[in-house]
């Protein structure tokens, strides 16, 4: 197992509890891959790679299976959650029902402050890599994921549901380690970036529909490119 949370995502200050700050660390771990689909989690050497006692790991193993990064099994104790093709196509069409719905109402709400927020994001994110992003140290991946992350939060945080934008939140999470896997086979580098361009334009011209509409085909895109890289894998490829 690599040093976890090598890469935090958002480890909170050392002066936050001590909980949060463990399932940060874990969540990150999991996020990267660094924790294995399906790896058993035992909370005696996680508390003690932590330096933490084993309470407030097992408090962690609770909040992240309320957030479906870990599963609880009777008898087999935790294990980071798979990630099987009927996984990745239910959390898929789940973001497909509800982020067009968070768009539209995010580009209805749109104030100047907002589409500021937009291209800076988008600006971020195109700093922190678009060329080929299988090239990237792990540590330029996981800056470049951080900022692809805010720039489709960004694009949502004008919604005024705190319970979609929640959802959101977690699906956006746990579709990390898809797109992560996705890296082998879809390379369309420039298709990506298009993609996002798309996004952007269209929220800050005020055209909710059309935001709506490019961001579903983005994420069809990724749900193809999981599908081949099933297919692959399960073939030996």
């Amino acid at each position: 197992m690599t040093e976890l949370g090598a890469q935090p995502r958002a480890v909170r200050s050392p002066k936050a509890p001590l909980v949060d700050r463990v399932t940060d660390l874990l969540r990150n771990a999991i996020i990267n891959l660094e924790l294995a689909p399906g790896e058993r989690l035992a909370a005696e050497p996680i508390a003690s790679r932590f330096d933490v006692s084993p309470t407030p790991v097992r408090e962690a193993f609770a909040r992240l299976a309320g957030e479906g990064f870990v599963v609880a099994l009777p008898q087999r104790g935790v294990r980071v959650s798979e990630i099987s093709p009927a996984d990745v196509r239910d959390l898929y069409e789940t973001r497909l029902l509800l982020e067009p719905v968070a768009i539209r109402r995010s580009v209805a709400r749109s104030t100047t402050q907002w589409v500021d927020t937009i291209e800076r994001a988008f600006d971020d994110m195109m700093e922190a890599g678009s060329a080929d992003l299988s090239a990237l140290s792990p540590s330029e991946y996981a800056a470049h994921e951080e900022a692809h992350v805010a720039f489709h939060r960004a694009t949502m945080s004008q919604c005024d549901s705190v319970w979609l934008r929640r959802f959101t939140d977690t699906m956006l999470d746990n579709s990390r380690r898809v797109r992560r896997l996705t890296l082998a086979v879809r390379t369309d580098f420039a298709a990506i970036v298009t993609e996002h361009r798309a996004i952007a334009d269209a929220c800050v011209t005020g055209e909710g529909d059309l935001a709506a509409d490019h961001h579903s085909h983005h994420l069809w895109r990724t749900i193809e490119a999981f599908d081949e890289w099933a297919a692959t894998s399960s073939t030996g490829e």
